[in-house]
């Protein structure tokens, strides 16, 4: 569907003609009579730039369907068309924030088309605002983590590694605002670059934290909250990155979609750091079902099933100069003289496929790197042989 298509929804059939009749050329106008009519038409025609809703109707009233087709399209503008025996209850859903308009019956042409072209730019304003903060701030934050990932590959090459699997599981799961996860997942490993070197070898092998130790790492969440708070946008992404490691009281008191998000990318994290310690993907899958439950059972499931069809991969050794954008390291990538380049997760972007190849032409690194068969969210995976 387009980005003008009209839903209107009412239980009388003449109403529906009627608006047909008099908007029916200066707008694209489908009709749906009742809301389960209206349900069936969203689902398999949807979604719609605007829904006009009668308010009383048998099956539902105009506010629960309008409740309804909200979960399943937050940008639709939704109308409510009322006789004034509903006011108080119109009023009252304007107030909650789900209804963009409601008109009053007898609703005029002029008044009724003054009002779709109201919702139709409505609808135009929150799509180039998606646009702006779903690509243009995406954007900018993906050039920022590839460069501190060549900068710092250990302290951010994890954003990497954390982004593929929480692209994973976001392909299994419903999630509103899905974006801004994406984006903690990227700047969830920012705090770590304040912290030592030698202290994110020892978290990233294993090694146990003396209390000293465990304290600083345990703030680099709070710190790259700080950062980000400060971002137009952003601060929803603070909060679940701050989030990262708050006990189970202080949970209670985050909303269930902000707990949401907290959760998949804890589940995140833990399997990152499980995996790099593991034989496989499998074995940390199966490592991380001893606990499993402290995550909601759909989010472990889509993350099982990720882990299943996508990360378990085989491996294939090919030429560096037959590496393309997309294809992701399965190992840390070193020079000869053990320099950490790249770490393990790097999906490769054009930069770092020229940080590779002159690395190679001064001898630093050999001819070929593994790659997977398969794909780790849809890409290659590449086993660097130094």
């Amino acid at each position: 569907m387009t980005s003008n298509q009209i839903l209107f929804v009412d239980d009388d059939e003449r109403i529906l003609k009627g608006i047909q009749r008099q908007q029916g050329e200066d707008f694209e106008i489908t009709t749906a009579l009742g809301p389960v009519e209206a349900l069936e038409i969203f689902q398999d025609d949807g979604p719609f730039a605007v829904v006009v809703s009668d308010m009383r109707m048998p099956e539902m009233n105009g506010v629960e369907l309008l409740r309804r087709i909200r979960k399943q399209s937050p940008d639709t503008v939704r109308m409510i068309i009322t006789g004034f025996a509903e006011l108080d209850t119109t009023i009252q859903a304007i107030n909650d924030g789900h209804i963009f308009r409601f008109l009053a019956k007898p609703c005029g042409e002029q008044e009724m088309a003054t009002s779709l072209s109201a919702a139709l730019r409505q609808y135009e304003l929150i799509q180039s605002e998606r646009e702006l903060v779903e690509g243009t701030l995406r954007g900018s934050v993906d050039v920022l983590a590839d460069i501190l990932s060549l900068i710092n590959p250990l302290a951010f090459g994890q954003s990497n590694r954390l982004r593929t699997t929480v692209e994973g599981v976001l392909k299994r799961v419903s999630i509103d605002n899905a974006w801004q996860l994406e984006i903690a997942a990227v700047l969830a490993s920012l705090g770590c670059v304040t912290l030592p070197t030698d202290l994110l070898k020892k978290k990233f092998s294993g090694l146990p934290f003396n209390q000293e130790e465990e304290s600083q790492f345990r703030h680099h969440p709070e710190l790259a909250s700080r950062l980000l708070r400060s971002i137009p946008r952003l601060d929803e992404v603070s909060e679940i990155i701050a989030s990262q490691m708050v006990d189970d009281r202080s949970r209670e008191a985050l909303s269930p979609e902000l707990e949401r998000k907290s959760q998949i990318l804890r589940m995140a994290l833990e399997f990152d750091f499980t995996e790099l310690l593991s034989p496989s993907s499998l074995h940390a899958l199966d490592e991380m079902r001893k606990t499993a439950t402290k995550y909601d059972q759909d989010l472990f499931d889509a993350l099982a099933d990720y882990v299943k069809r996508e990360r378990h991969t085989a491996i294939k050794e090919v030429p560096i100069n037959s590496l393309r954008e997309g294809h992701v390291l399965a190992e840390d990538l070193c020079g000869k003289s053990g320099t950490l380049l790249m770490s393990k997760g790097k999906r490769l972007t054009e930069s770092a496929l020229r940080m590779i190849e002159n690395h190679r032409r001064n001898g630093a690194l050999g001819p070929k790197i593994k790659v997977a068969s398969t794909s780790m969210a849809d890409a290659p995976v590449a086993v660097a042989v130094g």
